[in-house]
């Protein structure tokens, strides 16, 4: 059985900011996304099919609409889930709920399970505790697994095609016996009013976002709409009703800009991770979606209120070769991240499936970097001598084969390890160590990049000097600067975070192994 399982984004530069600089730096402030959206009776139907890839290439996101019975069990599921993590269950000893605490106040508490064969089991130790949760989680699952089965069957009827290197893959196949990790999250906000005040106070007005921005490294998470609710004094949920933009969710679309995404009740949105461009050879460009979650703020006179939201991610089968990694199976790369993890003393093995922000965890802390040539008349390893003589608890055989083929010696350049595998710093000149973090396995700047200045209109346009001996002559018209074209308007440029389409060379970049979720 496969073992499947926070930075801020920072204070602006002085507190006392003008009211125009905080209005820009609020979340309701963000332009609103309209998820493309597909009826799920009809997907599969006339020109759907393409019309579903061609979203798809644009964004990574998608959203299923008419769902036989979705939203009445949504409804229900995220309402009963919700009071058994939320209020009934006792985190500290049952060990079906983990909770979290994010820097900027927020409580996030999780029931998660592998979907399948560990389903039932799972969800029966949490019935014992919060009866009636198992049947409607069974039902809100399955509802869930024929959705995402219909998607990958949808993808077979396009011009979409996947591969591990040698042979293809059917999308429905792959969808349909992947594994999955469900999720529920009940987050829990930070109070308002007085008691909030100060310091925690300034963040919120600033928008720190709870769940900093990321991309999920599975195939694919199908998520529902989050419900609000407080937590009444006896122990009983009312629920708020909030516009379906102020979900709390931010993306950043491939263009770059970020918004906020329309989340429909009766809505599955499918967001792509890095999975598909990184485990397989795709015949398209599906970027992974960057995104992010603010908590909204909570209600006053210290009443607790929760955001309920469930997620169900699609990873890969048991059995299947992975791209990146010299034709290891999933299994075999789930049990190496789970050594990874018990190494690190990491007590949740479901990262695998799903770790918090853009990494493992915030650092896995500094570390040598090695520069690494292959040896004279040695064989060059398939992953390059910078990989593995950089790399940690991945596989045995790392340290084995670079001392066989690789000469190394030790750089002193700042490094950190990034998920596994030891990378050099950025330069501080062009990005502050505070904003540079991990992205898979790369280490990327969260402050996006300035578009430049366009450029000065050329001197030998100007007109030349008058001489100072002679009074001076009018200027023709025809020595007067030409504007400048507006072809040479600098284009956008993408923010550093945003995800690099296609397939990663194997000589260069590693397979990232981590799967992150909301």
């Amino acid at each position: 059985m496969v073992n499947v399982s926070s930075m801020l984004i920072g204070l602006s530069a002085a507190l006392g900011l003008a009211s125009a600089t905080q209005q820009a730096n609020s979340l309701s402030a963000l332009p609103t996304f309209d998820v493309p959206a597909f009826d799920y009776p009809s997907i599969a139907q006339g020109e759907n099919p393409a019309r579903l890839l061609q979203a798809l290439q644009t964004d990574g996101i998608i959203a299923l609409r008419n769902i036989p019975n979705y939203a009445n069990l949504r409804e229900r599921y995220l309402r009963t889930a919700a009071e058994c993590a939320g209020v009934t269950a006792n985190v500290d000893h049952d060990m079906f709920v983990s909770r979290k605490l994010f820097d900027d106040g927020t409580k996030r508490y999780t029931i998660s399970t592998n979907a399948g064969r560990e389903l039932s089991g799972s969800a029966m130790e949490v019935d014992t505790t919060c009866p009636g949760y198992r049947q409607l989680y069974e039902e809100f699952s399955q509802t869930l697994e024929h959705a995402v089965n219909t998607f990958g069957s949808t993808l077979d009827q396009t011009s979409f095609t996947a591969s591990d290197g040698q042979r293809s893959i059917s999308s429905r196949q792959l969808v349909s016996d992947a594994v999955r990790l469900d999720h529920f999250h009940a987050y829990e906000a930070v109070p308002s009013g007085p008691a909030s005040a100060g310091v925690d106070g300034i963040h919120r007005q600033l928008e720190e976002l709870s769940l900093p921005l990321h991309e999920d490294h599975g195939l694919f998470i199908a998520m529902s709409a989050p419900k609000f609710f407080d937590v009444g004094a006896d122990r009983r949920l009312v629920e708020r009703e909030l516009s379906e933009s102020a979900s709390g969710l931010v993306i950043q679309t491939a263009s770059g800009s970020r918004v906020r995404p329309v989340l429909k009740n009766d809505e599955v949105v499918i967001m792509m991770g890095t999975g598909a461009s990184r485990w397989l050879q795709t015949s398209h460009s599906i970027p992974a979606v960057m995104h992010g979650m603010k908590m909204p703020e909570g209600s006053e006179n210290g009443v607790r209120s929760l955001r309920a939201w469930f997620g169900k991610m699609t990873l890969l089968p048991a059995y299947q070769r992975m791209l990146l990694s010299n034709g290891v199976s999933f299994e075999a790369h789930s049990n190496a991240t789970t050594r990874f993890l018990l190494a690190n003393q990491e007590d949740d093995l479901k990262t695998v499936g799903c770790a918090t922000g853009r990494r493992l965890m915030a650092s896995e802390g500094k570390c040598t970097l090695r520069v690494c040539k292959t040896k004279s008349g040695a064989s060059a390893p398939a992953e390059g001598c910078s990989t593995i003589c950089n790399r940690k608890n991945h596989s045995p055989d790392d340290e084995t084969n670079c001392t066989k083929s690789c000469d190394c010696s030790d750089s002193s350049s700042p490094a950190e390890r990034c998920w596994m595998l030891c990378v050099a710093n950025l330069d501080t000149n062009s990005c502050p160590s505070d904003k540079q973090t991990c992205t898979g396995q790369d280490m990327t700047c969260t402050v996006p990049t300035p578009a430049p200045t366009p450029a000065p209109v050329p001197t030998t346009t100007q007109p030349a000097p008058v001489p100072t001996t002679t009074a001076p002559a009018p200027v023709p018209t025809t020595t007067q600067p030409a504007p400048v074209p507006t072809t040479t308007a600098p284009a956008p440029v993408p923010t550093t975070t945003a995800p690099a389409p296609g397939p990663v060379p194997t000589a260069t970049t590693p397979a990232p192994t981590h799967p992150t979720c909301n």
